[in-house]
């Protein structure tokens, strides 16, 4: 198998104990990029959002977060399942689990327990809001985090109430972080030959996109306002409505604002004392956009996307999901990528938006609950009729 087929992390061994959205996510993107990630289950049960949708194993849901991976079933709180689960354990690269704190410890499987099985384990722990602390003990999910990291406090319209983003970032966040830490402890251990612990929250991801907001903040202690779709720095930088639907206008800095102005046909703007500097301009940003907006009435989305872009002006459509994936710079770069199923035919996934060649890509649907139990437990030299005995226990 070459490089290409197998993907740059070929040969890395990942046990995920993961489910709901963070953690699946991140295994899945060290699944795209070629490790092996074994999905372990509760027997008869499994991921919690195989139930989600319309309730079958391979509703879109779980599938989308759990492809390229194998699955297993192990109550490893049974005797027998706890030595099994340690066999694994002992062969694996990277563990990963996003349990309450305190439930891998007092099972006796927390890092430092699996560290003296194997020093060269790296252990990602993904939690709600943190490991240690005051509430560490508390359950966390996105929304939870999008309302305690600040989040929904900057997002919505200035005079609405604070507003959740439409998709789970926080989520989505931590399981990009947890990648991030992931790799860097694995590069670390080729030179100390020992693994790590890492830590990612979702707490902590919300914060951490806060990025200017809290930036700002920390220097002046100024609380950030809820702006909508405008920039908080420069305008007209913002969604604006068409004949038809909606715009992108990224006319940041007094040069692009020119030319803006000029392929809206009123180059007299950058004259007019509301609009000639970017701080007029936000101070009189409403009138600003109704402005623009009796400019852009006149004509569709796709005309002024056709001017604006010829005049130099960074702009873009406000799509729905139909026309995004219509788009054709979204066909092009092949954001759409397929595996085949037995039951579903060629199950479409939106791929890891990174480019290593074609080496980080979808190559199988996600796994059936218990699908590979035979092939993974055979590794540790179970035989089928074992398999079954185990089966009947409710350990497998």
């Amino acid at each position: 198998m070459t490089e290409q087929e197998s993907g740059p992390l070929a040969g890395l061994e990942v046990l995920d104990l993961t489910e709901h959205m963070a953690g699946p996510f991140c295994t899945m993107i060290l699944a795209d990029m070629g490790a092996e990630v074994i999905k372990l289950e509760r027997p008869g049960k499994g991921d919690s959002v195989r139930a989600w949708g319309d309730g079958s194993e391979r509703n879109p849901y779980f599938r989308y977060i759990n492809r390229n991976k194998k699955g297993i079933t192990l109550d490893y709180k049974q005797p027998e399942g706890k030595a099994l689960f340690l066999r694994l354990v002992e062969g694996m690269d990277v563990l990963v689990e996003n349990y309450r704190p305190n439930v891998m410890p007092r099972a006796g499987l927390g890092f430092a327990d699996l560290r003296a099985l194997n020093p060269r384990l790296v252990y990602a722990q993904l939690s709600g809001l943190g490991y240690d602390g005051p509430a560490a003990g508390r359950g966390g999910f996105d929304l939870i985090a999008q309302g305690m990291g600040g989040i929904m406090h900057v997002t919505g319209e200035a005079d609405g109430p604070p507003t959740s983003v439409g998709l789970p970032i926080c989520d989505l966040g931590t399981g990009m972080w947890a990648v991030q830490g992931i790799l860097a402890a694995l590069y670390e251990r080729q030179r100390t030959g020992k693994g790590r612990l890492v830590e990612c929250s979702l707490l902590e991801t919300a914060i951490g996109f806060s990025s200017w907001t809290s930036a700002q903040w920390l220097a002046d202690r100024e609380e950030p306002t809820r702006q909508g779709s405008r920039h908080r720095q420069n305008a007209p930088y913002q969604r604006v409505r068409t004949k038809d639907g909606y715009l992108m206008i990224g006319a940041a800095g007094e040069a692009i604002w020119q030319r803006c102005a000029a392929a809206l046909g009123h180059p007299e703007w950058c004259r007019d004392p509301h609009f000639a500097t970017n701080q007029q301009r936000l101070q009189n940003r409403a009138i600003l956009e109704a402005t623009i907006e009796d400019v852009l009435a006149t004509g569709t989305t796709d005309h002024w996307v056709e001017v604006l872009e010829a005049a130099g002006v960074p702009c873009g459509p406000v799509y729905d999901y139909a026309q995004m994936f219509a788009d054709p710079q979204v066909k092009h770069r092949g954001l759409v990528q397929y595996a085949s199923d037995p039951e579903l035919g060629e199950v479409p996934h939106i791929r890891t938006p990174i480019k290593i060649g074609d080496a980080v890509r979808v190559r199988a649907a996600a796994p059936k609950l218990g699908q590979h139990n035979g092939e993974i437990f055979g590794r540790l030299g179970l035989t089928p009729v074992e398999i079954e005995k185990l089966r009947a226990k409710g350990v497998v």
